[in-house]
């Protein structure tokens, strides 16, 4: 991703400036991972001076946990329905890896429980990252109540193995691949699992 041509620093309105400075540490983390993120060059790039960021996010790393909750920011403020369904958590995520910024963003947050687990630990605990992963575990067993899963199917290693499946679309498929085929594509995964249900109807085009 290369670099817009960022402002000149000034005083913009404060919902501005948090935009700014977010986009500027979400592109910077995106483009070289965690290390990328310093505030010098946040504030270059978002056109700001380095006081508007220490303001906001006195240590780097409440600055780079900010940035990548921003990533996601459009898709976690959509209204889940109260009992998802298999269905609707494929759209969600289908509607996410459709997003080619978020699928920049995964990528590159796949190397930071390596390189940074103290960091990628709060993340987890302060984004909600663990309440979705219980919405996905919710999902999975009640489908295998419904009998929609072998008997004694491992839920668990499940969860983990079609994790594996979009760890695996976003190293090997096109950051612009229609969304139908995304879900088309989790569904596989999940049939592969043991899942019993017939693919949803494919939309109009």
């Amino acid at each position: 991703m290369s670099p817009t041509t960022p402002p000149s620093p000034g005083r913009p309105r404060s919902a501005e400036a948090d935009r700014a400075v977010l986009d500027a540490a979400l592109e910077l983390f995106i483009d070289k991972g965690v290390d990328a993120v310093k505030v010098d060059t946040a504030a270059k790039r978002a056109g700001v001076t380095r006081a508007t960021v220490y303001r906001r996010y006195p240590r780097r790393e409440d600055l780079v946990i900010a940035a990548i909750a921003e990533g996601y920011r459009v898709h976690l403020e959509r209204p889940s329905p109260p009992d998802p369904t298999v269905g609707d958590m494929i759209e969600g995520m289908a509607g996410a890896l459709a997003d080619h910024r978020v699928r920049g963003l995964l990528r590159r947050l796949m190397s930071v429980p390596h390189d940074h687990p103290d960091l990628f630990a709060r993340y987890r605990r302060e984004t909600g990252a663990q309440d979705r992963d219980l919405v996905i575990r919710t999902v999975l067993a009640n489908e295998a109540a419904a009998g929609r899963f072998p008997p004694g199917t491992d839920l668990e290693m499940v969860q983990v193995l079609f994790a594996g499946s979009i760890s695996s679309h976003l190293l090997t498929h096109s950051d612009h691949e229609p969304r139908d085929q995304i879900v088309d594509h989790l569904y596989r995964a999940l049939r592969a699992l043991g899942l019993e249900q017939e693919p949803p109807p494919q939309r109009a085009p």
